[in-house]
């Protein structure tokens, strides 16, 4: 458009060139013809006569009509020859017809001062006293053959503007499309996809450009790949001391505290004054035996490594039943669940755990559903009708970190956003 809009300019500035070149030539034209007809008319004599019924003498040039006009006056110009306040005589030189200009034309060629002023050249001869010959621009001519040569000027001109717009932007087209291709390339490494590489481009620079890409692409896919190794490792060697913990806890803390109870118990059915003291370490080695059940099943769930991920995820859904008794709990699965290898299955574990936490944390939820679907995928969606969150809590948090490491880390994807009436949180793995 700029450059269409740079050839429609010059259209302009050589339209107005014509229009004044026009307008300088009929100026010299007129001011030749006068001249050339004045030395004429001198150089003639015998043309002289006394023009009747007159009391002074006045010049009469019966003869000139029958000089040869094509030679001496040009074309769009009428000579008069007498007096310059009264002319007796009046001779137009030739032109050729040409089509009539527009009213719009005639109306501009009037306002810019198309037309010349007439040109008067005294006659110098001892014979003549008062004559002249004055040279006068048609107006009908002038504008005519200003139009001609600013329509043809023009025509010509806006069809090269048009053509070289149109030319141009093809060129700048098949120049600037690697662009499209570099921004996309560009965008896909902002999503975090690392794996697509661009083709090899013809110009030199966007090619530079091209595998500079490429490369950056190919770091990034490699550290991508690290961070997930390292991720993966990292929460192996977690739930390894987890399930070592949980281990230690129970073999030897779990057992001190069950003879600390069983002692406690013989204490208070001893009769002794210290019965009742038996009594209270009972009943604090109880709370103790259950908080240590409970840290236990966080730490690692007994259900999924000896039932698999079905029972523990139901196991889970009771106990929160039983420690929320105003919230329905829902759970549903499609697909074979008791395919999913042991890894994915405790890491889905721990997301459906944390999606729970979260909405009983952060919400006031009357009803969440856990769904999980076993597919070419993995696909765990957790709802819940508390009030959506729209503040920074919606994507911060150890908890939703943990998650995406996860998730990154098995190379699946996490979305977490506001529904109709709660959150929705929608996790993919893939088997």
């Amino acid at each position: 458009m700029r450059v269409l809009a740079a050839g429609l300019l010059t259209v302009l500035v050589a339209a107005g060139w014509a229009l004044w070149d026009t307008a300088s030539a009929a100026r010299r034209d007129a001011q030749s013809t006068a001249t050339l007809v004045s030395d004429a008319v001198a150089a003639r004599p015998s043309f002289e006569g006394l023009a009747f019924g007159g009391v002074a003498p006045t010049p009469v040039f019966r003869d000139w009509q029958q000089f040869p006009a094509w030679s001496l006056i040009a074309p769009g110009i009428c000579v008069e020859l007498g007096p310059r306040d009264q002319p007796i005589q009046r001779r137009c030189g030739p032109y050729l017809a040409a089509d009539t200009p527009p009213d719009w034309f005639v109306w501009l060629a009037d306002r810019v001062g198309l037309v010349p002023v007439p040109v008067a050249v005294p006659v110098r001869t001892r014979y003549v006293s008062d004559a002249y010959v004055t040279a006068i621009a048609d107006p009908g001519v002038i504008v005519t053959r200003a139009w001609a040569r600013t329509g043809d000027l023009m025509r010509v001109a806006v069809g090269m503007a048009i053509g070289g717009a149109l030319l141009t932007g093809l060129l700048m087209i098949r120049l600037l499309a690697p662009f499209g291709l570099l921004l996309r390339g560009i965008e896909r490494l902002q999503q975090g996809d690392f794996t697509a590489r661009l083709p090899r481009l013809r110009v030199a620079e966007f090619d530079r450009l091209s595998r500079a890409l490429n490369e950056t692409a190919a770091v990034l896919q490699e550290a991508q790949a690290v961070r997930a190794e390292l991720t993966r490792r990292l929460f192996s060697v977690q739930e390894n001391e987890r399930r070592a913990l949980a281990r230690e806890l129970h073999d030897e803390f779990g057992q001190c505290l069950a003879a600390t109870r069983a002692m406690a118990a013989v204490i208070a059915q001893s009769g002794e004054s210290t019965a009742q003291d038996g009594a209270r370490i009972a009943e604090i080695s109880g709370q103790m035996m259950d908080s240590l059940r409970a840290e236990l099943a966080r730490l690692r769930p007994p259900d999924l490594d000896d039932l698999g991920l079905r029972p523990a995820l139901e196991r889970m859904v009771a106990d929160w039943r039983a420690r929320m008794p105003a919230v329905r709990f829902e759970l549903r699965f499609a697909g074979p669940i008791d395919a999913v290898p042991d890894d994915l299955a405790l890491s889905l574990y721990r997301i459906a755990q944390e999606c729970v936490t979260n909405a009983i944390r952060h919400g006031s939820p009357t009803h969440i559903a856990l769904h999980v679907e076993v597919g070419d995928a993995i696909t765990l969606t957790a709802a819940d009708d508390g009030s959506p969150r729209h503040d920074g809590a919606i994507n911060s948090g150890y908890g939703l970190l943990g998650i995406r490491e996860r998730v990154d880390a098995l190379g699946g994807s996490f979305e977490l956003a506001p529904a109709e009436d709660g959150m929705r949180a929608v996790t993919r793995l893939p088997l």
